[in-house]
């Protein structure tokens, strides 16, 4: 799928479609991803490793992402990795907590004469990330942990749109395998936040 640059034209509908198309893709991808044939766990079998050996990290699935949006349009020097404007960007408020990726196009940044008061600028999307591992099913541990996380997660990118940060909020799970999030959470934190959840399920 192929959409238009998403950061030239700084509308949030042509962010929306890269974001969305960037998951589709990354989706078709994480299913083709060769799992350990033996799963790695320490000596005494509590401590195990993440699905296989292509993601090893929640930096590595935003690495991912990104390269995926770069396929769709979004410029690399467009994307952010760990946001966190400051008082050289935004003047009168705290700094906002640190988001793990932000599109925010040059040409705005250049033209915004910043530092600028709150909601007088805003990213065009905040996007966190949470890599639901299947690390629990050969050690120890379970699947509520990184349920939390994600809702931790859906509560700091709400703050960026409740504050007029970002025109969009998105958290993005990488989820190995079930971890029982309850049915019709992406629809509700939605209606209830703002927030676009995106869970990107590696099992069809």
């Amino acid at each position: 799928m192929t959409v238009s640059p998403a950061s030239s034209s700084g509308s949030l509908s042509s962010t929306s479609s890269a974001i969305d198309a960037a998951c589709d893709a990354m989706t078709f991808w994480l299913r083709g991803l060769p799992e350990w044939p033996k799963h790695p766990t320490n000596p005494s079998g509590s401590v195990s490793s993440n699905y296989g050996a292509t993601i090893l990290s929640e930096a590595d699935c935003v690495l991912h992402f990104a390269r995926f949006l770069n396929q769709v349009g979004v410029p690399w020097e467009d994307q952010h990795l760990e946001f966190s404007p400051g008082a050289w960007m935004l003047s009168g408020a705290p700094n906002p907590p640190r988001v793990d990726l932000a599109i925010m196009p040059r040409e705005r940044l250049l033209r915004a004469n910043l530092p600028v008061a709150t909601r007088e600028f805003a990213i065009d999307a905040a996007l966190e990330f949470a890599l639901a591992s299947n690390y629990w099913k050969f050690g120890s541990g379970g699947p509520k942990k990184i349920r939390d996380k994600v809702l931790a997660d859906i509560d700091k990118v709400a703050a960026y749109l409740d504050r007029g940060l970002a025109k969009s909020g998105y958290v993005v799970v990488i989820e190995e395998c079930d971890h029982r999030f309850p049915p019709g959470l992406e629809e509700r934190t939605r209606t209830e936040s703002g927030v676009e959840l995106r869970i990107l399920r590696q099992e069809p």
